[in-house]
């Protein structure tokens, strides 16, 4: 009875951290979108405060394939507040995301 129930035990632990991992790298991949979205739009508009993804309205889509000559994965798109200079406004979003060892190679907006 007590390795029957230790087998049980340790094939629910088993899947906890899969279930944990699969969100996370998902959620990690938002935040890496995110985060290259900030930088590139600090270098073009030097009155950028913030760039904050909306992660209610986060769609995924898997890609794999290449566009142009960038490997892209998975492609990431909703809805984000952009700050800058004129206040905050809301805007659609796009994020192109390399994958795990790659990242985000290319976020735009629409107004």
């Amino acid at each position: 009875m007590g390795v029957k129930a230790l087998a049980i035990g340790l094939g629910l632990a088993a899947l906890i951290p899969l279930n944990a991992h699969a969100q996370r790298t998902r959620f990690d991949a938002v935040n890496g979108c995110e985060r290259y979205a900030a930088v590139k739009f600090k270098r073009h508009d030097p009155l950028f405060r913030r760039f904050v993804i909306d992660r209610a309205t986060v769609e995924a889509d898997k890609f794999a394939d290449k566009a142009g000559n960038q490997f892209v994965s998975m492609v990431f798109h909703g809805k984000a507040l952009y700050e800058a200079a004129e206040g905050p406004k809301t805007v659609s979003f796009i994020c192109l995301h390399g994958g795990g060892g790659r990242g985000p190679v290319f976020v735009y907006t629409l107004p």
